[in-house]
Order: C-alpha cells, then sequence, then structure tokens
C-alpha cells in the first residue's frame, strides 16, 4: 500500500495458504506472523476463524515468514534488516501451536539467528491460561491479550475460549506472567 504495508500469501507445500503481513511505523518495521492455517477458536470478530482450522504450522513454516521478509525487504540504507519487530498475530491462536511457535520464538531471539530483541518480540493470545503459564517459563516474550470485552457475558459470546478460561482467571495468568520474570515483560490488552 502507499504506506509501505506489504502483504504476503505464501502457498505451502501442501497447498494450504497462510498471510504475513509487514508494517513500517516511523523506525520500526513490524512483520505479523501466522502460526496456523485458519483457527479453532470461532471468535466473532475475526475472518480467519470463518475459515476453521486446518492445520498446525511447523517451525520451520513460522520462521521461514520472517526469512521471507527479510529476503523481499532487504536493508535499510545503514544496512540493517527493516524488520524490527515480530508479532504473533497473523492466522490462528499461537498458544494453541506451542512449541512450534516457542521453538520459533527463541530462533527469533537467539544472537546466532536472528538476534531480535525480547521486547520487540510479542505473542498474542485469546487467552489459552495454562499455556501463558508455560510460556512464563519456556519463551521470554512480550504478550497481547485479546480481551475485546469488559464482562465474561459479552466476552463468551465473542470469545467462546472465554467460558473455559473467564477474564479472571486469564488477568490472573497476566499477572504471574509479569511476576515471574527476572527481567520485565509488557502485557498488552487488545480491545476493539
Amino acid at each position: 500500500s502507499k504506506d509501505g504495508t506489504r502483504k504476503w500469501i505464501m502457498r505451502l507445500s501442501c497447498g494450504n495458504a497462510i498471510e504475513t503481513v509487514y508494517i513500517p511505523e516511523g523506525e520500526r518495521g513490524t512483520l505479523c506472523v501466522s502460526s496456523q492455517v485458519g483457527c479453532a477458536l470461532a471468535c466473532t470478530f475475526c475472518s480467519t476463524a470463518q475459515q476453521g482450522f486446518n492445520r498446525n504450522l511447523s517451525a520451520s513454516e513460522i520462521i521461514g515468514q520472517l526469512w521471507l521478509a527479510n529476503e523481499y525487504l532487504g536493508k535499510d540504507p545503514k544496512g540493517k534488516r527493516v524488520v524490527t519487530n515480530v508479532v504473533m498475530m497473523g492466522m490462528g491462536e499461537p498458544l494453541a501451536n506451542y512449541q512450534n511457535v516457542v521453538s520459533a520464538m527463541n530462533l527469533m531471539l537467539d544472537d546466532l539467528a536472528y538476534g531480535i530483541s525480547w521486547r520487540r518480540v510479542t505473542l498474542s493470545t485469546s487467552g489459552m491460561v495454562p499455556m501463558i503459564d508455560k510460556l512464563k517459563q519456556d519463551c521470554h516474550v512480550s504478550l497481547a491479550i485479546s480481551l475485546h470485552a469488559a464482562n465474561d457475558t459479552l466476552r463468551d459470546e465473542i470469545i467462546p475460549l472465554n467460558k473455559k478460561y473467564p477474564i479472571a482467571e486469564l488477568l490472573a495468568a497476566c499477572k504471574r506472567y509479569v511476576e515471574s520474570a527476572q527481567q520485565k515483560r509488557h502485557i498488552t490488552i487488545e480491545y476493539v
């Protein structure tokens, strides 16, 4: 688009397609990465949910999105990568594909791989509480919570996962996530 945003539709070897989006903002370039083909959570506001769930992406398919974007976009005039931030906010619920997502994010963070700061890698979730607790042990990244409602009645309607993990449990998991860290962790609340 005119602002430099780029969207790729990537066809996988199995014939499925996923989306990856690059969003430039001043000195920052954010890549929105998919973790699944479709999604099983059925959130009413999400177009990916309308497709249903097909399969999880492998760690190589997840990290491959970052690799492809870096190859396509190249470097800035100072020789630095254009992609500075990664958000696991593309197709799918990242915590429903836990092991592959964590493996890919650890490569993003590793100085011998991509070397992106943990402050610049964010995982967005609809609220899989046990996996948030597991994530705090396995991967040091920022967290974004798709809240979208101020009470359980409305959230149950638009995010069916809330029936299993209501707002109070989700917020308690968020508190545990930031309290357990040796380095300060960030949580963003998404609300539309």
